[in-house]
């Protein structure tokens, strides 16, 4: 037993250091670790997702299927668990996950393998939220945006967190398919969500 410490410590740096997307979840799907290249994938701090449940990292969809999925992956032997789309601001739009059960006593390795489109422009997301408009608050913040105005800006104009923000923008990105603030303003105008200011 005094060894589990020590064992999980090494490989939790092993981890950490990777430049491969790799995650460490417990048994409900919460993140352990992240490694080097998981965090630029994801384009998050560590800090941002290491404590988050695994099925906060993808859109809606995908976080409904692997939140129902796991507790079956875990107790099985793992294996590939399927495509998924990763919520905004990843640096890739879709990834396949392969789920590695008990590395660790309660704990699970799961590789985020990107599947990149054909060249430099952003895979299709035929089928995910790309089909969806913005809502009526997203939009509004997009226009703000649109205007120069800074997180904070916005939320005291709206009376909301700088956090709750910064969720509206993530959601208006994933939904527009777009990786950035500017090009999802960008797209809103072009689509005549949002007005030219």
């Amino acid at each position: 037993m005094a060894e589990a410490f020590p064992a999980s410590r090494a490989a939790s740096a092993h981890v950490a250091g990777s430049s491969q997307a790799v995650l460490v979840a417990d048994d409900d799907g919460v993140l352990v670790e992240a490694s080097f290249g998981a965090c630029r994938l994801l384009g998050a701090a560590r800090a941002e997702v290491v404590g988050r449940r695994i099925e906060t990292l993808f859109e809606p969809d995908s976080a409904a299927r692997l939140a129902a999925a796991w507790p079956t992956l875990c107790a099985g032997a793992g294996g590939e668990a399927g495509r998924f789309a990763l919520e905004a601001p990843a640096s890739v739009v879709e990834v396949q996950a392969t789920i590695t059960v008990r590395v660790l006593p309660s704990r699970h390795l799961v590789t985020l393998d990107p599947e990149r489109g054909r060249g430099a422009a952003s895979p299709p997301r035929v089928g995910l939220r790309a089909v969806r408009e913005p809502s009526a608050r997203e939009r509004e913040i997009l226009t703000l945006l649109a205007e120069g105005a800074t997180d904070g800006q916005i939320a005291t104009r709206l009376g909301l967190s700088p956090a709750t923000v910064q969720t509206h923008v993530r959601n208006a990105k994933a939904k527009l398919g777009a990786r950035t603030r500017a090009q999802a303003v960008a797209m809103a105008m072009q689509r005549g969500l949002i007005g030219s200011s």
